[in-house]
């Protein structure tokens, strides 16, 4: 039996408010969507992250106002950008989340790609060349400050001597990485694949067919299995897109307009690109998505509807799962 979790329209209250008072109503909307969510059988919701690129709510604040409202659901970031941050506040800010939740949290971690993300790397200060290994570094110290004081770090971009932060998760805080834009059957690019190595508790990709995802999954879970981890503990996540309605056309219509709002710098994408995201149109279509994917490996959906109409895809998506 496969998990499904919900992505909160986090970046909603920026693309469609018209002022502060208006954001200020959508942001108090978020925790409702959440309970929304919980009670009709998610187990699981998820926010996005970008700062000046695609601006929106933080996420791990917002996960803790929605951890308050909330009672058993899993959160998650999908996906945070943690290098954008310096790694001891990252730390500090994700076990206090969990322990808050009760250890309800897990961090779907990425690089980010593109124009604007490159722009928004220069104007915080991190080389987007060098993005990955910023990132690693900053895995390398969350990890280690979760587990205890850490006397010494020496890395290219951090340098930390007798750190602590005093938090400690109560539980596993596991760690999802992304991918979106490698075909997994000729094998994980090695930073990647050293990423999982060292720190993958998950994988979470996006625009993957159900072959890409199933050699990817086995392939992600050889490599923790190699690292002497558990492979059987390598959680098998996937990220989507999903419009359900009357017809194909309408739901494509539906989502066109939501990717051109979110993403302006991508430019007009086809009806195949962006089915190659996720899924669009009546339910037996999303029905027969789902089916296609858990067959190929995925136990929890990761899903986004790709329109401004949330609580319409609530009610059809429970329908149908």
């Amino acid at each position: 039996m496969v998990d499904h979790g919900y992505v909160l329209p986090t970046r909603g209250l920026v693309l469609d408010s018209d002022g502060s008072q208006d954001q200020l109503a959508r942001a108090q909307g978020c925790s409702p969507l959440a309970r929304t969510a919980e009670s009709i059988g998610f187990s699981s919701v998820w926010v996005g992250d970008s700062v000046l690129a695609k601006p929106r709510l933080d996420p791990l604040s917002t996960l803790a106002a929605v951890a308050a409202e909330t009672d058993a659901v899993e959160l998650g970031t999908a996906i945070h950008l943690p290098h954008l941050r310096r790694p001891v506040a990252v730390a500090q800010q994700a076990a206090t989340v969990d322990l808050l939740s009760g250890g309800r949290l897990s961090l779907g971690v990425g690089v980010g790609s593109g124009d604007s993300v490159a722009t928004e790397h220069e104007q915080l200060g991190v080389p987007f060349e060098r993005r990955g290994r910023v990132l690693d570094e900053t895995l390398d110290i969350v990890r280690g400050l979760w587990d205890g004081p850490l006397d010494g770090y020496d890395g290219d971009f951090v340098t930390l001597e007798d750190a602590d932060i005093g938090l400690r998760p109560p539980g596993e805080l596991p760690i999802y990485l992304a991918s979106a834009s490698f075909d997994p059957r000729d094998g994980f690019p090695e930073p990647i694949h050293q990423r999982i190595a060292d720190h993958g508790d998950g994988w979470l990709p996006i625009a993957k067919s159900p072959t890409m995802y199933a050699d990817g999954i086995d392939r992600a879970r050889d490599i923790v299995r190699e690292a002497g981890r558990n492979q059987s503990a390598f959680e098998a996540a996937y990220y989507q897109d999903v419009v359900i309605a009357e017809t194909r056309e309408a739901a494509l219509d539906q989502a066109h307009d939501f990717i051109a709002s979110y993403y302006p710098e991508w430019g007009e994408l086809s009806d195949e690109q962006l089915e190659r995201r996720g899924a669009f149109g009546p339910p037996s279509v999303v029905a027969e998505h789902l089916e296609e994917y858990a067959a190929a490996g995925v136990e929890t959906f990761v899903t986004r509807f790709a329109t401004s109409d949330q609580h319409a895809q609530f009610r059809r998506f429970r329908e149908l799962v």
